[in-house]
């Protein structure tokens, strides 16, 4: 029997900050979640983006990240969100993926140049240090001069480059690591600060992006994208949040609202267009891994470290809520998948039910049952989770406070010990009350 308990003291340093329309202010704290349109194709419609934009301001992001290519149907779903955030006060900025489409490299000119001249100005792109905000995903060495000087917009541009490769034409710099890895390579041990006090310290007072994920997991065969790994990430959300609090970095990113390839998305399922799911070219699709595994859950996590990060001061809570995660197998189980083995990386996660409590008050039980085993553990005030038994069945949660219960359910998906038809590190997350 493993039952361990992990108490987090959350405090958020610096002073409160007024609150102001984001174009008013120069350097306002901001926070951005990372959108992925090239998994849209055609089918995404203006609602689509109204749905998702509502629920990111429910969270306390400010704006989307729209990380591009050049796929036929971008400039659609570009028109179609800068419809839609103007239309209900949200923001957005392009994020150009240069990794995905290197063209926008060699080819700005046509690439780059024309879309922000359309977007840069628009009434709903950010407005950071009084220039409109643009990034990327990768691009180290690009120099955005040509772009500048071709832009009549004023350009803020805080690329993701490696810390070494800043360059007199970008402005600051974002920091993509937001998992455990080395050389881009599964490690066994927790999430550190040491990249973002890197990144800062070749900043020299230039603004600083960090990056906050909850999970990361892929598995698709070299047939397809070639990815087929995992990254540690039991506790990888609240424990990178809490660091978001001590390094108080310029602009925050969460990666990502609908990433479902590598399993770090923070919005929606579409269970109705599973064509949604990242599907490579030779049919592969993140279905197989991320359809009735939904996330939406761990935004509530999110909320209240957003408001600590932009207001300053502690994690504020005013209700209590269970959010749970796990995942559906053992990480030794053998499973008759037809396309790969087990991910690299495999034997890191921990064989746990999860559950974080967000409690305004302390004093609280709370219970986690499965398979016939349950632990009880006493609960602080904030935000803190806590390590139960992982066994076959349905997990449960009991929440009690002078003896009374006052939360209680039990997940819909069972954790299940044998007949894996594939092999699946996702995470099932869940809420009570749901």
């Amino acid at each position: 029997m493993k039952i361990s308990f992990l108490s987090l003291t959350l405090f958020a340093l610096g002073t409160a900050a007024s609150v102001v329309p984001l174009q008013k202010r120069a350097t306002p704290k901001l926070v951005f979640a990372h959108f992925m349109v090239g998994i849209l194709g055609t089918t995404y419609t203006l609602q689509d983006w109204v749905n998702d934009i509502n629920l990111a301001k429910a969270t306390g992001i400010d704006a989307f990240a729209l990380n591009i290519g050049t796929d036929s149907f971008t400039d659609t779903q570009l028109s179609l969100a800068y419809t839609a955030a103007n239309a209900n006060g949200f923001k957005l900025f392009i994020s150009f993926d240069f990794a995905a489409s290197p063209g926008f490299g060699t080819n700005f000119q046509t690439e780059v140049v024309p879309r922000l001249q359309t977007y840069a100005p628009n009434g709903a792109n950010v407005v950071w240090n009084n220039k409109a905000l643009v990034s990327t995903f990768s691009g180290d060495g690009f120099d955005w001069s040509g772009v500048r000087s071709a832009v009549s917009t004023q350009l803020e541009i805080i690329p993701f480059y490696q810390a070494a490769n800043i360059n007199p034409s970008i402005d600051g710099l974002f920091n993509w690591q937001a998992w455990p890895s080395a050389n881009n390579q599964p490690v066994n041990t927790p999430m550190n600060t040491s990249a973002d006090v890197f990144y800062k310290s070749q900043l020299n007072g230039k603004p600083y992006m960090m990056n906050v994920s909850p999970w990361f997991y892929t598995h698709y065969s070299p047939q397809s994208f070639n990815k087929n790994f995992l990254f540690k990430s039991d506790t990888l959300l609240i424990d990178r949040l809490n660091q978001v609090l001590q390094i108080q970095p310029d602009l925050l990113e969460i990666a990502t609202w609908n990433d479902y390839g590598e399993s770090h998305y923070i919005g929606p399922l579409h269970e109705d267009r599973p064509q949604l799911y990242s599907p490579a070219s030779n049919g592969e699709s993140a279905a197989s891994w991320v359809s009735g595994f939904p996330h939406d859950a761990w935004r509530d996590i999110i909320k209240p470290y957003i408001a600590a990060y932009k207001n300053g001061g502690a994690v504020q809570i005013s209700s209590f809520e269970i959010v749970y995660w796990y995942r559906p197998f053992p990480k030794a189980i053998s499973c008759s998948d037809p396309r790969l083995g087990p991910p690299t990386g495999s034997n890191i996660p921990d064989d746990a039910v999860w559950a974080a409590v967000l409690a305004p008050t302390a004093g609280t039980v709370l219970t986690i049952s499965v398979g016939g085993f349950s632990s009880n553990f006493t609960v602080p005030a904030g935000v803190n989770y806590f390590e139960g038994n992982f066994a076959a069945g349905q997990p449960s949660f009991t929440l009690k406070q002078n003896g009374n219960t006052i939360l209680s359910g039990t997940a819909s998906k069972a954790i299940q010990t044998s007949n894996c038809p594939s092999y699946n590190f996702n995470a099932f997350v869940g809420k009570i009350p749901a």
